[in-house]
């Protein structure tokens, strides 16, 4: 028997007047959402995808991996580079006191 795992499946909903719709059970485990929860729709011209904004997170942090330099922080190596500017700017402030 194949497995249904990561293969599409195509599902009815009903979407009210309102435009409101619910998410089955199952398809709300799937994504992850426990109760509430807000979901992201992509639409093309194919039509809509539903995602999380974790699942959204993920892939473009996926994306972005190969362009990382040496598994070094981007965001950690820039606060270190203005923390060493504003030190520097701090130690010349303090200098042109004294002159």
């Amino acid at each position: 028997m194949e497995s249904d795992v990561g293969k599409p499946q195509q599902r009815s909903v009903q979407v009210a007047e309102n435009g409101r719709m619910n998410l089955p059970a199952d398809v709300r485990r799937a994504l992850g959402l426990n109760g509430a929860g807000r979901v992201i729709l992509t639409q093309d011209e194919n039509g809509v995808i539903l995602t999380t904004a974790d699942h959204a997170l993920r892939r473009a942090r996926a994306l972005a991996a190969p362009y990382k330099p040496g598994g070094r922080s981007v965001v950690d190596e820039f606060l270190s580079d203005r923390r060493e500017e504003a030190a520097h700017d701090g130690n010349r402030d303090r200098g042109a006191d004294r002159g």
